[in-house]
């Protein structure tokens, strides 16, 4: 017999939606069903939050310094070719100044300078002279026998620069280095560095 007062509809919908609260029997039951509902959806549907964002990184995300990346390096970081992301090298927009690319030049050579023996703080005093005061504690804490020894064999190229900052590569016999330097009162300094291929 079909339900043809508003009140018998009300009784049918409140019998329904009540029947959950009804007992604890009946809510963890509910529970559960909305649950496995819930899962079996998550595992039935595509899952496309990597898909567009890994294809296509942004530009902020690419250029995030990483700074102290060798610090946690097991065995020679910089031999080490899987180690680190490869970075796309752009066009430059405008040179470095060259007091720029000569601090960019004796970092790279004082961080590829490591004696045999020398001690992490003796390592990274060498490097003081052309490194910021945030970047300093973590080149403290390297291991310098993580670094190999090398040479620098090209001169430093501009990837991009303005008039308080600068990105540039430096290409070793083991890895390009793309260093942040940036200008102080003191000159030119290097604020991060990472590898760039």
């Amino acid at each position: 017999m079909p339900i043809r007062t508003h009140r018998g509809r009300t009784a049918v919908y409140r019998r329904f939606w009540g029947w959950p609260v009804r007992s604890p029997k009946h809510l963890a039951g509910t529970v559960l069903v909305l649950l496995t509902i819930g899962v079996g959806l998550g595992h039935a549907l595509p899952d496309n939050r990597g898909g567009a964002s890994s294809a296509a990184p942004s530009i902020s995300a690419e250029r995030k310094p990483r700074a102290g990346s060798f610090a946690q390096a097991p065995r020679s970081a910089l031999a080490d070719p899987g180690l680190g992301r490869q970075l796309a090298v752009p066009s430059p927009s405008a040179p470095a100044p060259a007091a720029a690319l000569t601090a960019a030049r004796s970092w790279v050579n004082g961080f590829l300078t490591v004696p045999k023996g020398i001690t992490p703080a003796r390592w990274a005093e060498q490097l003081r002279p052309y490194t910021t005061d945030d970047l300093f504690p973590e080149l403290q804490s390297i291991n310098p026998a993580n670094v190999p020894a090398g040479q620098i064999i090209e001169a430093p190229r501009t990837v991009s620069a303005g008039a308080s900052s600068a990105e540039v590569d430096v290409p070793t016999t083991a890895v390009v280095l793309r260093l942040l330097l940036v200008s102080t009162p003191a000159g030119w300094r290097v604020a991060s560095y990472e590898r760039a291929g």
